[in-house]
């Protein structure tokens, strides 16, 4: 399977190049054609089989439980640093969407979506691994006086102890125990960085980079025992002990001749993050979905429903091109899910809004290039050049639009942890399927269909004709209005935050109650919700008859109550109460913020290059207002902040942007072709002509969060909501305020150019 993996990518790539280097017709049209199955094949590969491709989450499928104990009296700092450092070794690459947070004073729960039973004891050793490392130099008649020890002849030294092999190591080289001084030479704490490698046999290999300090102590180590053996023990026990040939400063390798890949890699995440304290682990379950059965089933109804909509609204709209369009939006998916399963990730809820987005931005380009066919046909030009003409006006838009949000994302990526990372994933891949399906897979289906003869003309709806509103004429009121409406949110949400932000964010009591019948978790959720309590978090633990859920603090045993009166069939008893952490800890919190920040000032710098400034500085600003408003909003209306809540944030601020640049596009345009007319008749014609594909793409897009807000559920209907005020208030935005700012920050610029060129006389 891998070997044909590799094949397809391989081809494809080739093909690809070939592409768009190829200039005869013909060839451009085949050498296409083979790209696109080439990516299939290779998409369809990664999702077969279909069962095992994709892990669901938490929220969706569930998954294990674990309950682990910090031995001792630890501090509330050692607590969260082993919090901190279990996420990152179970979540390294933020793929896995897991929750971790603490319990009480001195325990941490992990919960893992979708283990496998091969899995479980791999994650139990990764889970309650201290992690210890030391270098250890080795007795240099250690072999002679082990011998001696055991025949009863010699003593070990005091400064010397035994210690044995890791079994792997021992399997492999015969030997069982080695003496080395008690007094470590070196310890873990000056690793920087640890990786899997491999040797020069293709043997998996830990390699370990030390800090600068580290290099430093580590050199001096090597370079005064050369000739001796080194032992590089882990949690008390020898990993590998080998003779130092030279001076080394940077880097040390473990090697084990029976570590697997995946061994390697386990090992490598734990010495990156070691604990400070032992933990061990008090308990195991198997945990259900936390949305619930029927949550799940209702946001699966909403999604077909919403993708029908769209689909029949694109063929109703655009027709023949409108089918194309529902082609690449197909293979865009197919390509979306084939790469989430090449990368191994976890689908949650949160990571569902990057595929929420993805579909928007799919059919966003899709009518940015039929927008300008339509214009190139309204000129007079034959279908060919019309449709020739679309794409290659549309590809700036396109490209800025998806760059912009790439940008976003890779700075989540790299900065964002968590559920952060998870989104950035998802958005990364979505993008670069919708990249492919816009400029490979629509334009070669549009140049068959020309070849072939069977598209002679193109027959599309119209919903405004030459549109010709004053926006700008507009913009102080539009600016007063949504300022007041900024003030009012944030000012509610920051009067209300302790009682608006969810147990996902400060915490609360967790509740684990025995049950005799199962109640279904809506029935349970509908009780709590009637009586004022909305848990962020319920599951069923099946095999131990319990149902656990996390309320705010102090509504706990409130809530057993309500459910023993309301529910007595079920039989609740035998209650376990306890207080839980928050899942984004101040780490997740202060990582969010700088990614979140250094991402809008990438897409800050990026539409400035391209653009200019006041461009720049209008978009983002107009971005700030989408997010800000759904904030504001959702604080009004009294919903709980939580973490599929931030997915729907994350959406609103990846989607918000595109309106943004299109428009920015089109001005510019019209600026560099000098266009008759003023700055302010550019900016209004801009906002014109983009009108009809904002009113389209931000249709499909409410049809979409309509049936999930409607048809979702409970649950799922908060995520909906937000998304809905997000898009309304972009296209909003899109239309009056960043072509206000775009206004006002040009003519501040053209102010500051006269200035500067007619400098004001000075007096004698």
């Amino acid at each position: 399977m891998l070997l044909w993996s590799f094949v397809t990518a391989l081809f494809f790539l080739i093909a690809l190049i070939w592409y768009f280097t190829a200039t005869e017709e013909r060839v451009r049209r085949w050498v296409g054609l083979f790209s696109i199955v080439m990516l299939l094949a290779n998409a369809g590969l990664s999702l077969f089989p279909l069962d095992k491709a994709i892990r669901l989450g938490l929220d969706l499928k569930g998954g294990t439980a674990f309950l682990l104990e910090l031995e001792g009296q630890p501090s509330p700092g050692a607590l969260q640093q082993a919090t901190a450092v279990i996420r990152k070794r179970v979540d390294k690459f933020g793929l896995s969407e897991p929750i971790i947070q603490p319990v009480g004073r001195n325990r941490i729960s992990v919960q893992i979506p979708g283990l496998a039973e091969a899995e479980k004891n791999a994650a139990r050793q990764q889970l309650s691994k201290v992690a210890k490392l030391e270098f250890k130099l080795v007795h240099p008649q250690a072999g002679q006086l082990l011998a001696e020890v055991q025949a009863g002849q010699g003593r070990i030294p005091a400064d010397y102890e035994v210690l044995s092999f890791a079994p792997e190591e021992g399997r492999t080289t015969g030997l069982r125990q080695i003496l080395v001084k008690r007094r470590a030479e070196m310890g873990g704490k000056y690793v920087r960085r640890a990786f899997r490698g491999f040797d020069e046999v293709g043997r998996p290999t830990v390699v370990i980079e030390f800090s600068e300090e580290g290099s430093r102590r580590f050199g001096a180590l090597t370079s005064g025992n050369i000739g001796r053996q080194l032992a590089i023990v882990l949690d008390g026990e020898v990993r590998s002990a080998p003779v130092i040939q030279s001076a080394i400063f940077r880097s040390a390798v473990i090697s084990g001749g029976n570590m697997s890949p995946k061994e390697a890699e386990d090992l490598a995440s734990v010495l990156e993050n070691p604990l400070e304290m032992p933990v061990k682990l008090l308990e195991e379950r198997g945990i259900d979905p936390s949305l619930g059965r029927d949550s799940i089933l209702s946001g699966a109804r909403a999604g077909w429903v919403a993708l029908a909509l769209v689909v029949l609204f694109m063929v109703a709209y655009y027709r023949v091109a409108g089918l194309v369009a529902v082609f690449a939006l197909g293979v865009n998916l197919f390509l979306l899910f084939g790469f989430l399963a090449q990368f191994h990730f976890t689908l949650t809820l949160p990571g569902l809004a990057g595929v929420i987005l993805t579909i928007g931005m799919a059919v966003d380009a899709n009518v940015l290039v039929y927008e300008r066919m339509r214009d190139e046909i309204d000129a007079g030009k034959p279908i060919r050049q019309a449709v020739t003409a679309g794409f290659e006006r549309a590809f700036s838009a396109i490209f800025d639009s998806n760059v912009t949000v790439i940008l976003v994302a890779v700075i989540l990526m790299w900065l964002g942890s968590g559920p952060l990372q998870g989104f950035a994933v998802t958005l990364v891949l979505g993008i670069v399927a919708n990249l492919f399906a816009a400029l490979v897979v629509t334009r070669n289906t549009f140049e068959w269909l020309l070849a072939s003869g069977w598209l002679r003309r193109l027959s599309m709806m119209r919903i405004l004709t030459r549109p010709n509103f004053p926006f700008l004429a507009w913009r102080r009121a539009a600016c007063w209005l949504a300022l007041v409406l900024l003030c009012a949110g944030l000012t509610t949400f920051f009067l209300r935050s302790n009682r608006l932000l969810g147990v996902d964010f400060v915490g609360g009591d967790s509740l684990t109650v025995g049950y005799q019948q199962a109640a279904p978790v809506q029935e349970v959720r509908a009780v709590l919700e009637e009586a004022g309590i909305h848990p962020s978090m319920m599951q069923y633990a099946r095999e131990f008859r319990q149902l656990s859920l996390e309320t705010r603090y102090g509504e706990g045993e409130r809530a057993l109550k309500i459910l023993q009166q309301k529910l007595p069939s079920a039989g609740f008893a035998n209650a376990r109460l306890d207080s839980v952490g928050p899942v984004v800890g101040e780490e997740l919190k202060g990582r969010a913020m700088l990614a979140l920040s250094l991402g809008l000032a990438a897409i800050l710098l990026y539409v400035t290059l391209r653009y200019e400034w006041s461009f720049a500085a209008a978009a983002a600003l107009g971005q700030l207002h989408d997010v800000f408003l759904a904030v504001g909003v959702m604080a009004i209306l009294g919903q709980e902040f939580t973490m599929p809540l931030v997915g729907a944030f994350l959406t609103i601020l990846g989607y918000s942007i595109n309106e943004k640049i299109v428009i920015s596009d089109r001005v510019r345009e019209a600026v560099r072709l000098r266009l008759a007319g003023t700055f302010p008749d550019h900016v209004n014609s801009g906002v014109n002509l983009t009108l009809a594909r904002t009113l389209i793409t931000g249709g499909t897009v409410l049809l979409a969060t309509l049936s999930m807000l409607l048809l979702g559920g409970p649950v799922i209907s908060p995520f909906a909501l937000a998304i809905l005020i997000g898009v309304v208030g972009g296209m909003f935005s899109s239309h009056f305020l960043t072509p206000a700012l775009m206004y006002w920050f040009h003519e501040l610029r053209e102010k500051r150019g006269r200035v500067t060129q007619h400098p004001a006389p000075q007096s004698a």
